[in-house]
């Protein structure tokens, strides 16, 4: 439960002043803004505060993965602190595959999970904030509705033909195995298939007469036993590539390689824009000068594989490009420190801020520092990963 006085110290800050201007300036229909001053911490609770006020899907390029994980991570935080759980909405983080194109090494399964998820979450408007490290951001990608039709929805008295449904697994990633015990499995006994999609919190057995979905009822993994009889299972693909037959033999020998999701842009070219998938996205560049070095290192990274077959541009947009493609949408570009000069097209705004302070443990110094701070009139408010530190941190402030 979150302590509706922590939520409105947080909320005061989206009634500040140059705050106010910045919202201003954005819902009068100004393509560009610029927001300096902001820490990380900075940036996630004012990413938070603006989709509260636009109330649009967001957007967020970083420089790197790392720097992507640790801001959607914060922004995480927040969005749970200061958006109501009646209101919705989901925060997540679309990572860049771990392989280039041209090493001969397919993405890991976990990286190709998360992406055809998050995706689908685009696609359907399920993403209130996507964050993504700009190699991420730079992929050449399919349509929304492309997206759309990889995820499959049954439901009781449906008609789907038994070998058409375990087609469709095989196409979107999932593997026979029996038992089904973990995400992405799926296994056919006759009539009867059992399936574990992402994001369920336990498989389903479905049965079929003839090919008509009789009932769905999800399992106990442990024991394999039905559990309880539900409506509907939402099959959601474990990749964004799917290995069609058709694919398959266009391919070729490529086909039977490590890294032919890479190649798949040979037989059918991509080129949508992430921000593409968002209906009226607002786009975020963090640290936008540090993007610009990250594609730089993205690039030379691109060159050493690169071939005849797999040239980047196949697979990727320019940095040029994709800035083409998001420029007739509200952007707010973020940084740390403020700039001499910026572009004249972009109006600039500072907020200061100072990082979080991070004690490791060692509470009687975070009590002291607090104190410090209270006595200057500063309102402090510390993040545990457990309650149970935040009560011993409360014990020693009341020492």
């Amino acid at each position: 439960m979150i302590n509706p006085a922590i939520r409105d110290l947080f909320l005061e800050l989206g009634h500040g002043p140059v705050w106010t201007e910045v919202l201003q300036a954005l819902r009068a229909g100004g393509a560009s803004a610029a927001l300096s001053g902001l820490t990380r911490t900075a940036k996630a609770i004012y990413a938070v505060l603006l989709w509260q006020a636009l109330e649009r899907p967001m957007l967020i390029v970083s420089d790197s993965s790392k720097q992507a994980e640790a801001l959607a991570e914060t922004i995480e935080t927040f969005f749970h602190l200061l958006v109501p759980e009646r209101v919705g909405g989901h925060v997540q983080l679309l990572p860049a595959f771990d392989v280039i194109p041209g090493q001969r090494l397919s993405p890991h399964k976990d990286i190709a999970e998360q992406r055809a998820v998050a995706l689908w979450r685009m696609a359907t408007g399920r993403a209130s904030i996507t964050v993504a490290p700009v190699a991420a951001a730079l992929w050449r990608n399919e349509s929304a509705d492309f997206y759309k039709q990889l995820t499959l929805t049954l439901r009781t008295g449906d008609e789907i033909a038994p070998e058409d449904l375990a087609a469709h697994l095989n196409s979107i990633g999932y593997e026979r195995r029996e038992p089904v015990d973990m995400v992405g499995d799926y296994s056919q006994r006759g009539g009867i298939f059992d399936v574990f999609p992402p994001e369920a919190p336990k498989p389903t057995r479905i049965e079929f007469f003839g090919d008509t979905v009789e009932s769905l009822r999800r399992f106990d993994v442990e024991s394999q036993r039905s559990v309880l009889k539900v409506p509907d299972c939402l099959i959601l693909p474990l990749t964004e590539m799917p290995r069609t037959a058709e694919l398959v033999r266009e391919l070729g020998d490529a086909a039977v390689e490590g890294g032919w999701e890479f190649h798949a842009a040979r037989i059918r070219a991509r080129n949508t824009a992430l921000s593409d998938l968002l209906h009226d996205a607002v786009v975020l560049w963090d640290e936008p000068e540090q993007i610009a070095a990250g594609v730089e290192r993205f690039d030379k990274r691109l060159a050493q594989y690169a071939g005849d077959e797999l040239p980047p541009e196949l697979n990727f947009f320019t940095l040029d490009e994709l800035r083409e493609r998001v420029a007739g949408r509200t952007r707010l570009l973020l940084r740390e420190l403020e700039l001499a000069t910026v572009a004249p097209e972009t109006r600039n705004w500072h907020i200061s801020s100072r990082p979080s302070l991070s004690f490791h443990g060692n509470w009687r110094v975070a009590a002291a520092e607090s104190r410090t701070l209270a006595e200057q009139g500063n309102r402090v408010v510390f993040f545990a990963p457990t309650s149970g530190e935040v009560e011993r941190l409360a014990d020693i402030l009341r020492e």
